[in-house]
């Protein structure tokens, strides 16, 4: 993923950054309550990865080829829907105020 809002206004770029950030503080939030055991904890540190990544793009480089492989169902699940989600923000004519958290699908 490409840095936050790469060829916006600075006044954009900073509004997007604020939006990631929020999402990293309400999937830190969400998984505080989480017993480390489960699935959902996993789901919500996969959206705070995807998150942290487009604050940090150098993540992407330091990790080896085979690093999301290895990763438990949930997180990559949760990586990838909010890679979706950032990747839509990221694009959009203006950067959203607020990124809605990714809802954990039920436990199957």
């Amino acid at each position: 993923m490409s840095s936050p809002a790469s060829g916006t206004s600075g006044a954009a770029r900073a509004t997007l950054v604020q939006a990631v950030r929020a999402l990293i503080e309400d999937a830190r939030s969400e998984r505080s309550v989480l017993s480390a055991e489960t699935g959902e904890r996993q789901f919500y540190l996969g959206v705070e990865a995807a998150a942290e990544q487009v604050l940090q793009p150098q993540l992407a480089a330091s990790r080896d080829t085979g690093w999301f492989d290895r990763q438990p169902s949930a997180f990559r699940d949760g990586y990838l829907r909010a890679s979706t989600l950032l990747a839509s923000a990221e694009t959009a004519p203006e950067p959203p105020l607020r990124l809605p958290l990714p809802e954990c699908p039920p436990a199957r």
